[in-house]
């Protein structure tokens, strides 16, 4: 597998950067952000998300447990019946 090169960083793209660096730069200050309080957010919203899935498999774990009470038996009872049947 052949890697295709790098396009070249031109002028252009390092004005570019630094355009966009400065406009972010001064939407912080103008809401009076710091880069830790950015961190901070997407730290607790990564924590949040996890938080969440782990909620939502116990929430699943907890139904598919409380409907195998009845589905687990009666399947039981017809796979033996079908056995039985077989013999």
């Amino acid at each position: 597998m052949k890697l295709s090169p790098l396009p070249p960083i031109t002028f252009g793209t390092i004005l570019r950067i630094l355009l966009a660096s400065l406009v972010v730069g001064m939407a912080m200050a103008w809401f009076d952000l710091q880069p830790r309080d950015v961190l901070h957010w997407i730290t607790g919203n990564i924590d949040e998300a996890i938080a969440n899935v782990q909620a939502w498999i116990v929430w699943g774990i907890k139904y598919v447990l409380l409907g195998a009470v009845i589905v687990v038996p009666i399947w039981a009872i017809g796979y033996l019946l079908r056995f039985l049947r077989g013999r």
